[in-house]
């Protein structure tokens, strides 16, 4: 074992014990810091948890809006007023994390966080200040960003996994994956259920499909962002982007489709050989223009839920679409290689879906499930619902956590 190796195990050993001296502070201290990262609206999994901590008095609750520094500059800038406008919409006071020169927010001198939940655990993601490891002396925490499908490292041993004070995570499932594959053994892991199903089992969902002259099918495509072969190469998007321009035409009196990509391929697409900044905004620009399509790059539980179906390739989707129970393809020329690398929930999830290797294969789903209704897995994506996707003990994922606090 080299040093950097043996400094590691002794910082992993001794800092579940420096978090316990903290949490007791906590204890009796009057008023808890907490800041929230928002890192762009497709990822803020806190809103619930924000609400709940606010209404509190022991609690004062910020959010600093910080877009990831792994993207380009211009995805940078949109995130961030996307971010802007989402919050201001709902009259929630935040701060930025940099300032318009160029400057990053002194964190430690105006909020001195006790408590600072991130939103993703990956190094390089944030400016160096701002950065997790910047704060060790805090306590960390951590909704996954999305419902994990495989038992990889990045999923559960990255430093970030093992550093943290709380990982809130979503099924007992995931805690054992954690037990299994992280450094410190999940022992930092809380079941609280997955962050977002406080927002998928909402009472009421907004219809944010663009008004037809007749009643259409609702199709959603989600492609990934990866397109370059590489460690966690999946997207299709390459050969798809055309063909689903032509099935946008081809079903234009059939069916309205909504392009959901991935927020880091329109930074990929600008970075390809191929492609480049120019010709991916026309073709982003395509979708927002044409008379039964349209594109929607933030929220997307309200564009789930009022949906009719889904071809996607993307790794939480696999399991966030199925609080619609509406039928879903997954599209991949080598299902059973993916298949294969997923743990058991992700393999229980991937199973529900109808498996698309070629255009042909969209086309039949098309035709046969959406706009003809044959739809044989409906009730085992009912049944996977019901025994995975509810939160524990009754309560909301909120509750759950704040429990924990409590």
């Amino acid at each position: 074992m080299n040093l950097r190796s043996k400094l590691k195990q002794i910082v992993i050993r001794l800092l579940p014990l420096y978090q316990k001296l903290l949490v007791c502070r906590l204890r009796h201290k009057k008023t808890i810091n907490v800041v929230f990262f928002a890192m762009s609206v497709p990822m803020w999994r806190y809103q619930h948890l924000y609400e709940l901590m606010s209404k509190n008095s022991r609690f004062k609750v910020n959010i600093v809006i910080l877009p990831t520094v792994a993207y380009s500059s211009e995805q940078q800038d949109k995130d961030e007023k996307k971010l802007i406008s989402f919050f201001d919409s709902k009259s929630i006071p935040y701060l930025l994390g940099r300032n318009p020169e160029g400057g990053l927010l002194d964190l430690r001198k105006e909020l001195n966080p006790d408590v600072l939940f991130y939103p993703q655990p990956y190094h390089g993601y944030y400016p160096h200040d701002l950065a997790y490891n910047f704060f060790i002396d805090k306590l960390l925490c951590y909704y996954p960003y999305a419902f994990w499908t495989a038992g990889d490292y990045w999923s559960y041993n990255l430093p970030f996994h093992n550093i943290a004070w709380k990982l809130f995570y979503s099924t007992e499932l995931h805690k054992q994956d954690s037990e299994t594959l992280s450094t410190r053994k999940g022992r930092n892991v809380e079941v609280v259920g997955y962050p977002n199903a406080d927002e998928f089992l909402k009472e009421h969902y907004d219809d944010i499909w663009q008004q037809q002259s007749i009643k259409k099918k609702r199709i959603i495509w989600a492609p990934h962002f990866t397109i370059i072969k590489g460690w966690l190469y999946q997207s299709n998007f390459l050969w798809m982007s055309d063909f689903m321009i032509d099935l946008a035409k081809k079903y234009s009196d059939k069916i309205q489709f909504v392009f959901k990509p991935h927020p880091r391929l329109y930074t990929e697409l600008c970075n390809h050989p191929d492609w480049s900044e120019d010709k991916t905004r026309e073709y982003y620009n395509l979708w927002e223009t044409m008379e039964n399509t349209q594109l929607e790059t933030g929220e997307f539980v309200d564009l789930f839920m009022t949906s009719d179906a889904m071809i996607h390739d993307c790794g939480s989707f696999t399991v966030e679409y199925h609080y619609s129970e509406n039928p879903v393809m997954y599209i991949a020329q080598n299902f059973e290689e993916q298949l294969a690398e997923k743990n058991d929930f992700g393999k229980i999830a991937m199973n529900l879906h109808y498996v698309g290797k070629t255009k042909q294969d969209i086309i039949d789903f098309i035709e046969n499930v959406v706009l003809k209704g044959e739809d044989p897995m409906k009730p085992q994506r009912r049944q996977f619902k019901q025994d995975y996707l509810l939160p524990p003990n009754g309560k909301t994922v909120a509750e759950n956590t704040m429990d924990v606090f409590l």
